[in-house]
C-alpha cells in the first residue's frame, strides 16, 4: 500500500494523464453507438425491401377480413421435432408480407393443450405442415381431424429437406391413418412445397396468402376479386 501513497491515480492504471482515460471511455461509447445506427439501418432497410401481397386492381394491400367468432386467420399445426423451425419462419415471414394477419402458433398462443380443438374452432384456415412424425403425433392428429370435422379450410404444406424431417408426399402419406388419408390427399386441398431456399419460400409463402384470402368471407360470399401478387 505504501508503494502507491505517493503515486497518481493516473499512474497506478497505466495512463500517463488522466484524461486518458476519459477519452478511451468516450471513444468506447461512441463506436458502440456507431455499430447499434449500422445494425438499425441494416436491419431497415432489410425490412423496407421486403415485397408485400398487393392486389392486382388497387396496387395496394388487401383488406383483412376475419368470420364472426373467429380469433385467427391461420392455424399452424405441425409436429415440433420436425417442424418447429419451419413453421416459426412461415409466420414471421407471412406477416411481413400481410401486415395484420392473425396467425396462431402453440409457442405464441397456447394456453391449454386441452383446448385445441376450441383452437381449431377459432381459427378461419388450418395449415397443416407435414414432415416425418407428424401423423404419428396425437396432437396433431387432434388438430387435423377437428380441422375436417369443421369443415375448416386446410393448406397442406410439405418439407422437402429429408435432413429436416422431408420427404416425398408419398412416404408421409404413408404414415398417414387409412381413415384420413382420402380426405386430407384426395380433397384438392392447397398443396405447397417447403423448400430451403428463400426465393422457393416466397413463392410457397405467396401459395399459402393466396388460399388463405380465397376463405376470407368477402372472398366467398362476394363476386370473384383480384388475386394478391407479391411486388
Amino acid at each position: 500500500e505504501e508503494r502507491y501513497q505517493e503515486a497518481a491515480p493516473a499512474d497506478v492504471l497505466g495512463f500517463g494523464k488522466l484524461n486518458a482515460i476519459v477519452d478511451t471511455m468516450i471513444g468506447l461509447v461512441v463506436f458502440a453507438l456507431v455499430v447499434f445506427l449500422i445494425g438499425a439501418v441494416v436491419a431497415a432497410r432489410r425490412v423496407a425491401k421486403v415485397p408485400t401481397i398487393r392486389l392486382v386492381s388497387t396496387k395496394q394491400p388487401p383488406e383483412l377480413s376475419i368470420g364472426t367468432g373467429l380469433t385467427w386467420h391461420l392455424f399452424l399445426s405441425h409436429i415440433w421435432s420436425t417442424g418447429q423451425d419451419a413453421v416459426g419462419n412461415i409466420k414471421s415471414e407471412l406477416q411481413l408480407l400481410v401486415p395484420g394477419l392473425k396467425i396462431f402458433l402453440d409457442v405464441d398462443d397456447l394456453e391449454d393443450i386441452g383446448a385445441l380443438e376450441e383452437y381449431i374452432q377459432r381459427s378461419q384456415v388450418v395449415l397443416s405442415f407435414l414432415s416425418q412424425g407428424y401423423f404419428r403425433s396425437k396432437n396433431c392428429l387432434r388438430e387435423i381431424r377437428s380441422s375436417l370435422e369443421q369443415s375448416k379450410p386446410i393448406v397442406l404444406v410439405q418439407e422437402a429437406d429429408p435432413d429436416k424431417g422431408g420427404g416425398t408426399l408419398q412416404a408421409l402419406r404413408g404414415e398417414c391413418p387409412d381413415d384420413l388419408q382420402q380426405d386430407i390427399f384426395e380433397r384438392g386441398w392447397t398443396h405447397t412445397v417447403w423448400m430451403r431456399i428463400a426465393e422457393f419460400q416466397r413463392v410457397s409463402l405467396k401459395t399459402i396468402a393466396e388460399a388463405q384470402r380465397d376463405t376470407e368471407p368477402a372472398a366467398v360470399l362476394s363476386p370473384p376479386t383480384p388475386r394478391p401478387q407479391l411486388r
